[in-house]
C-alpha cells in the first residue's frame, strides 16, 4: 500500500479546509445564489403558523364551454412548461399578457384532439392557514389574462 506523501497531504487538507469554510459561511450568510455552499431557502426556512401559503395556476377557457374558466394543469405535458418557468415569468406576463397565448399555441401542438384554448389567465391562490391547518379560504388574484378573440 503507498502512502501519501507531503504534497499530497498538504493540497487534500487545503481543499478540505477552503470548502469547510465555504460551507460555514454559506450557512450563515449565504442565500440560493451561493448554491452548493449554502441551503437553499425554500428548504431550509418555514412558514408562519397562520397566515398564506400562495399557489401559482392558469385557467382556461374551451371552444366547448365559452365562458366557463377551468383549471388546467400547468405541466410539461399540457403546455410545454413547468409552474416553476411560468412563475419565474410572472413581472413579464403582467407587463404582456399576450405571452399567454403561447401556452395556448403549445397546448394545441401537444394536444391536438383537446378542445381548443380560447382565453387562458394565469391566476394566483392565497390558501389561508391557522396554526398550519387550512381554513377552507382560498382567495384568488387573476394575474394576467389573454383572449383568443
Amino acid at each position: 500500500m503507498d502512502r501519501l506523501g507531503r504534497v499530497a497531504k498538504t493540497w487534500r487538507i487545503a481543499v478540505l479546509l477552503a470548502l469547510t469554510v465555504m460551507f460555514c459561511a454559506g450557512s450563515l450568510v449565504g442565500n440560493d445564489h451561493w448554491w452548493p455552499f449554502s441551503p437553499w431557502r425554500m428548504f431550509s426556512t418555514s412558514q408562519a403558523a397562520t397566515g398564506s401559503v400562495w399557489s401559482t395556476g392558469i385557467e382556461v377557457q374551451t371552444a366547448d364551454a365559452p365562458g366557463e374558466w377551468v383549471r388546467a394543469p400547468l405541466t410539461p405535458e399540457n403546455v410545454g412548461l413547468n409552474r416553476a418557468e411560468v412563475e419565474g415569468r410572472i413581472t413579464q406576463i403582467e407587463a404582456d399578457p399576450s405571452r399567454l397565448g403561447t401556452l395556448a399555441r403549445s397546448h394545441a401542438e401537444l394536444r391536438p384532439t383537446a378542445a381548443e384554448w380560447t382565453a387562458l389567465r394565469v391566476v394566483r391562490r392565497l390558501i389561508v392557514v391557522v396554526d398550519r391547518k387550512p381554513t377552507g379560504e382560498v382567495r384568488t388574484e387573476v394575474l394576467a389574462q389573454w383572449d383568443a378573440r
